[in-house]
Protein backbone atom coordinates (compact mmCIF):
# COMPACT_ATOMS: atom_id res chain seq x y z
CA UNK A 1 0.00 0.00 0.00
CA UNK A 2 1.28 3.49 -0.84
CA UNK A 3 1.92 5.94 1.97
CA UNK A 4 1.07 9.63 1.75
CA UNK A 5 4.78 10.33 1.25
CA UNK A 6 4.89 7.97 -1.74
CA UNK A 7 1.84 9.66 -3.27
CA UNK A 8 3.42 13.12 -2.86
CA UNK A 9 6.65 11.89 -4.47
CA UNK A 10 4.87 10.25 -7.41
CA UNK A 11 2.72 13.31 -8.13
CA UNK A 12 5.76 15.59 -7.92
CA UNK A 13 7.70 13.42 -10.38
CA UNK A 14 4.73 12.90 -12.73
CA UNK A 15 4.06 16.65 -12.99
CA UNK A 16 7.77 17.63 -12.91
CA UNK A 17 7.23 19.96 -9.97
CA UNK A 18 10.16 21.65 -8.25
CA UNK A 19 10.26 22.20 -4.50
CA UNK A 20 9.38 25.90 -4.89
CA UNK A 21 6.32 24.99 -6.94
CA UNK A 22 5.13 22.50 -4.31
CA UNK A 23 5.54 25.17 -1.62
CA UNK A 24 3.56 27.61 -3.82
CA UNK A 25 0.81 25.01 -4.36
CA UNK A 26 0.49 24.51 -0.61
CA UNK A 27 0.46 28.27 -0.02
CA UNK A 28 -2.54 28.61 -2.37
CA UNK A 29 -4.62 26.91 0.32
CA UNK A 30 -2.90 28.82 3.17
CA UNK A 31 -0.73 25.89 4.25
CA UNK A 32 2.81 27.17 4.74
CA UNK A 33 5.76 24.79 4.87
CA UNK A 34 9.51 25.32 4.65
CA UNK A 35 11.88 23.74 2.14
CA UNK A 36 13.52 21.72 4.90
CA UNK A 37 10.24 20.34 6.21
CA UNK A 38 9.16 19.46 2.68
CA UNK A 39 12.50 17.74 2.08
CA UNK A 40 11.93 15.62 5.18
CA UNK A 41 8.73 14.29 3.58
CA UNK A 42 10.65 13.16 0.49
CA UNK A 43 13.39 11.30 2.39
CA UNK A 44 13.71 7.52 2.56
CA UNK A 45 11.96 5.87 5.51
CA UNK A 46 15.28 4.75 7.02
CA UNK A 47 16.69 8.30 7.14
CA UNK A 48 16.85 9.85 10.65
CA UNK A 49 15.10 13.07 9.50
CA UNK A 50 12.24 11.28 7.71
CA UNK A 51 8.80 12.67 8.56
CA UNK A 52 5.56 10.89 7.75
CA UNK A 53 3.14 12.99 5.72
CA UNK A 54 -0.22 13.18 7.39
CA UNK A 55 -3.59 13.15 5.71
CA UNK A 56 -3.88 16.93 6.15
CA UNK A 57 -0.75 17.67 4.09
CA UNK A 58 -1.83 15.36 1.28
CA UNK A 59 -5.37 16.77 1.28
CA UNK A 60 -4.13 20.37 1.22
CA UNK A 61 -1.63 19.55 -1.54
CA UNK A 62 -4.37 18.02 -3.70
CA UNK A 63 -6.70 20.97 -3.05
CA UNK A 64 -3.89 23.39 -3.94
CA UNK A 65 -3.03 21.39 -7.04
CA UNK A 66 -6.60 21.83 -8.31
CA UNK A 67 -6.31 25.60 -7.87
CA UNK A 68 -2.79 25.60 -9.39
CA UNK A 69 -3.90 23.74 -12.53
CA UNK A 70 -7.44 25.10 -13.04
CA UNK A 71 -7.30 28.49 -11.37
CA UNK A 72 -9.52 29.88 -8.62
CA UNK A 73 -13.16 28.96 -9.17
CA UNK A 74 -15.47 31.92 -9.81
CA UNK A 75 -19.04 31.97 -8.51
CA UNK A 76 -21.79 31.83 -11.12
CA UNK A 77 -25.25 33.33 -10.69
CA UNK A 78 -27.12 31.51 -7.92
CA UNK A 79 -24.16 29.21 -7.11
CA UNK A 80 -22.16 28.92 -3.92
CA UNK A 81 -18.40 28.37 -4.11
CA UNK A 82 -16.62 26.71 -1.22
CA UNK A 83 -13.32 28.38 -0.36
CA UNK A 84 -10.67 25.69 0.09
CA UNK A 85 -8.31 27.94 2.01
CA UNK A 86 -8.12 27.43 5.74
CA UNK A 87 -9.26 30.64 7.38
CA UNK A 88 -9.36 30.52 11.18
CA UNK A 89 -12.31 32.13 12.87
CA UNK A 90 -11.55 35.65 14.06
CA UNK A 91 -13.53 36.98 17.01
CA UNK A 92 -15.06 40.42 16.64
CA UNK A 93 -13.02 42.16 19.31
CA UNK A 94 -12.45 45.92 19.34
CA UNK A 95 -8.96 46.98 18.34
CA UNK A 96 -6.81 48.10 21.26
CA UNK A 97 -6.01 51.79 21.32
CA UNK A 98 -2.31 52.66 21.11
CA UNK A 99 -0.79 54.23 24.20
CA UNK A 100 -0.73 58.02 24.20
CA UNK A 101 2.66 59.63 23.53
CA UNK A 102 4.06 61.71 26.32
CA UNK A 103 4.88 65.26 25.21
CA UNK A 104 8.40 66.51 25.82
CA UNK A 105 9.04 69.49 28.05
CA UNK A 106 9.39 71.90 25.12
CA UNK A 107 6.98 70.04 22.87
CA UNK A 108 9.69 69.63 20.21
CA UNK A 109 12.10 66.82 19.48
CA UNK A 110 15.71 67.57 20.16
CA UNK A 111 18.31 66.58 17.58
CA UNK A 112 21.99 66.27 18.25
CA UNK A 113 24.18 65.60 15.19
CA UNK A 114 27.09 63.20 15.34
CA UNK A 115 30.48 64.86 15.76
CA UNK A 116 32.31 65.18 12.45
CA UNK A 117 35.85 63.95 11.87
CA UNK A 118 35.81 61.18 14.48
CA UNK A 119 36.96 57.85 13.07
CA UNK A 120 36.42 54.46 14.68
CA UNK A 121 39.39 53.03 16.53
CA UNK A 122 41.63 50.64 14.59
CA UNK A 123 44.15 48.09 15.73
CA UNK A 124 47.85 48.97 15.68
CA UNK A 125 48.43 47.37 12.28
CA UNK A 126 45.41 49.15 10.80
CA UNK A 127 43.55 45.91 10.14
CA UNK A 128 40.73 44.13 11.85
CA UNK A 129 41.36 41.53 14.51
CA UNK A 130 40.53 37.92 13.86
CA UNK A 131 40.25 34.93 16.15
CA UNK A 132 41.44 32.67 13.35
CA UNK A 133 44.71 30.88 14.04
CA UNK A 134 46.74 29.36 11.23
CA UNK A 135 47.28 25.62 11.57
CA UNK A 136 50.87 24.60 12.23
Amino acid sequence: MLSNNDILKKIRVALSLRTEEVIHILSLVDFHITKGALGDLYRHEDHPNYQEAGDQILRRFLDGLVIYKRGQQEAKAGETVIDLRNQPAKPNLPKPTPPAKKPTATGKLTYQPKPQGVKPAQSAAGQFKSNYKKPK
